[in-house]
C-alpha cells in the first residue's frame, strides 16, 4: 500500500477520534493535523495520534493528498476559499464532517470547478456529551452513520476511496444528495432542538407568573428538554445554514398544532385518542427504539434515596476496570426509590455491572 499524506483540520472531539482510526487502520500513511490552538496540538502529538502537527494550515495542505476539514460549516467554506488560493496536490480529495451539506457542497463547486480537485461531503453522526480531543475516542463512530454527499467534483470511485481511508470508524456508511441530507436532518434533529429550546423556553416563560412551575418538571419534560442544553454557538449556525428545511418544519409542525387544538376545542375523544395511538406505533417501530445506532449501554437501578447509595453500587465494581461514559438519578421523591442510570460504553461492560450489582445487592436492575 503506498503512502498517503492525509490532513485533519481541527482537532477537536470529531478530528481527534478521526485521526485515532486512520492512524490505528492506516499506520503507513503520513497523518498531519492543524490546530490553531496549541493545547490540542500538543495533545495529539503527545498520545501519538498524528506524525506532525502545525498552526500552519497552508504549508499542511499543500502537501496533503486528503484533508478533511473538521469546523463548523461557514468557517470550513472560508478553509475552502483558503484551499482555493493553493497550489494543492493534483486530485487531492477533500471533505469535512460538518452539520450541514448543501452550503458547503456548493461552495466547494463553485470555488473548485475545472480545476482538478475532488470533494465529497461528511457528517459523522455521533457525539459525545465530553468535547475536545481529550475526549476523543477511536470508538466515537462505531455503529454510527456516517453520510456522505458527493458533489459535482466527485465519482463514484472518489466516495468509495473515502470509505477506505476512514473504514475503520466502523460507521455505517450511506451516500445521500445534500439536498437529501439536509432535509432529513432538518426532520430528525435540527427542529427537535428548536422545539425543546421552545419548550424550555415557554416554561420560563410560565414560571414567571408562577414560580413553582420549574420544581413540576419531572420526567416528560426533562427526556423531551435535555438537548436544549447543547450548545447555542453550534445550533444558531446549523440554523443558519439549514433554513429552508427547518422553517419547512416549523410551518408544517404548525399545522399539526393547529389540528390537534381544534380536537381539543371540539372534545373530540376518539380523533384524539388515534392521535396519540398512531405516534405511539410509529415511534414502537422506528430504529432507535431498537437500539440500531447504539453507542452507550445502559444500565437503570432502583436504589433508595440515601446520600451512600451511589459510592455503594459504584464500590461493586472496584477491580474491573469497567468503561462508565455517564452516572445520573433519573427520578427522586419522597418513599419512591429512584432510579440510578449508569452509562457504560460497551455490552460487555453492562453485563459485568449487571451481575456485580446482583451479587452484592438486592437492587432491582434493568437494562
Amino acid at each position: 500500500m503506498c503512502q498517503k499524506n492525509i490532513l485533519i483540520a481541527g482537532l477537536g472531539l470529531i478530528g481527534g477520534s478521526l485521526a485515532r482510526t486512520i492512524k490505528s487502520g492506516h499506520p503507513d500513511y503520513h497523518l498531519a493535523a492543524y490546530n490553531r490552538s496549541q493545547a490540542p496540538r500538543e495533545f495529539a502529538i503527545q498520545e501519538q495520534l498524528v506524525d506532525q502537527v502545525s498552526d500552519d494550515f497552508a504549508a499542511l495542505a499543500v502537501q496533503a493528498d486528503v484533508i478533511i476539514l473538521n469546523f463548523p460549516v461557514q468557517l470550513s467554506i472560508q478553509f475552502l476559499e483558503i484551499l482555493a488560493q493553493l497550489p494543492l496536490k493534483e486530485n487531492v480529495l477533500i471533505s469535512d464532517s460538518g452539520s450541514t451539506k448543501q452550503e458547503i457542497v456548493a461552495a466547494a463547486e463553485q470555488l473548485f470547478e475545472g480545476k482538478p480537485i475532488r470533494f465529497v461531503g461528511g457528517h459523522p453522526m455521533a457525539g459525545s456529551h465530553k468535547t475536545g480531543i481529550i475526549a476523543s475516542d477511536a470508538l466515537l463512530f462505531e455503529n454510527a452513520y456516517y453520510i456522505l454527499t458527493p458533489s459535482a467534483l466527485s465519482t463514484a470511485a472518489d466516495v468509495e476511496a473515502l470509505q477506505a481511508l476512514l473504514k475503520d470508524t466502523r460507521a455505517k456508511f450511506v451516500t445521500l444528495s445534500p439536498e437529501a441530507h439536509d432535509a432529513m436532518t432538518a426532520v430528525t434533529s435540527h427542529f427537535p432542538h428548536v422545539v425543546a429550546a421552545s419548550l424550555v423556553d415557554n416554561a420560563y416563560d410560565f414560571s414567571q407568573q408562577l414560580p413553582f412551575t420549574v420544581n413540576l418538571a419531572a420526567g416528560g419534560f426533562r427526556d423531551m428538554t435535555r438537548i436544549a442544553e447543547s450548545s447555542p454557538d453550534m445550533w444558531t449556525e446549523i440554523l443558519m445554514s439549514n433554513p429552508a428545511h427547518i422553517v419547512g418544519q416549523i410551518d408544517h409542525f404548525s399545522q399539526k398544532l393547529a389540528t390537534i387544538k381544534q380536537l381539543i376545542l371540539g372534545q373530540s375523544r376518539e380523533e384524539i385518542w388515534q392521535f396519540f395511538e398512531h405516534a405511539r406505533d410509529f415511534r414502537t417501530q422506528m430504529p432507535i427504539h431498537k437500539g440500531a445506532m447504539v453507542n452507550f449501554y445502559d444500565l437503570f437501578i432502583s436504589v433508595p434515596d440515601q446520600s451512600d447509595v451511589i459510592h455503594d453500587v459504584l464500590g461493586y465494581f472496584a477491580g474491573h476496570e469497567l468503561s462508565i461514559i455517564n452516572i445520573k438519578i433519573n427520578e427522586t421523591r419522597v418513599d419512591v426509590n429512584g432510579v440510578l442510570q449508569i452509562t457504560f460504553k460497551t455490552e460487555h461492560d453492562r453485563a459485568t455491572a449487571y451481575r456485580l450489582i446482583k451479587e452484592n445487592a438486592t437492587y432491582e436492575v434493568c437494562n
